[in-house]
């Protein structure tokens, strides 16, 4: 107890008094700006996708996303939100194990599932029923969506051939 009474003694020795007094001695306070640490975005878009499983080919969302061609239609990359709305042929649960969401589909009402993929990987959305592969959603990171949508360079020594009639 006398060890606890030491301590606390000297710790408040220690510390500097904040003006809790009346003094006449000059004080000078000087303050530093305060740096706004607000969290920057991240460096995704919010995209809106919606398909259809249950047929014979199992969709895959991972090519641009945009209904338009436009400068900055990349394909799905770390950072985005994604509003993926799933309609089934046939009422069908299912889920995306990746991040623990459960939705029922109908051809009339779709699942809707919010994703914000945090590191480039192919999720699957799965059937919960039969556990097989309802749809996949391939994500890549920032670099290669930048690169997935650089055109390639034409070759300048290309010739076409001539064709003789």
């Amino acid at each position: 107890m006398l060890v606890l009474l030491g301590l606390s003694t000297l710790a408040a020795a220690l510390v500097p008094q904040h003006g809790l007094r009346d003094s006449t001695t000059a004080s000078t306070t000087t303050t530093r700006p305060t740096e706004s640490t607000t969290a920057s975005p991240p460096p995704g878009r919010s995209l809106t996708v919606e398909i259809v499983v249950g047929g014979k080919k199992v969709p895959v969302v991972a090519a641009p996303l945009c209904k338009a061609r436009k400068a900055r239609c990349e394909p799905l990359h770390v950072g985005d939100q994604l509003s993926l709305q799933v309609l089934s042929k046939i009422q069908a649960e299912l889920e995306i194990p990746a991040f623990g969401l459960v939705g029922v589909a109908t051809g009339n009402s779709p699942a809707l599932f919010e994703l914000l993929p945090q590191e480039p990987a192919t999720f699957g959305v799965l059937f919960t029923s039969s556990g097989q592969v309802a749809a996949r959603i391939q994500v890549l990171s920032v670099k290669a969506a930048a690169k997935a949508i650089q055109k390639p360079k034409a070759k300048s020594n290309s010739k076409s051939r001539a064709r003789g009639g």
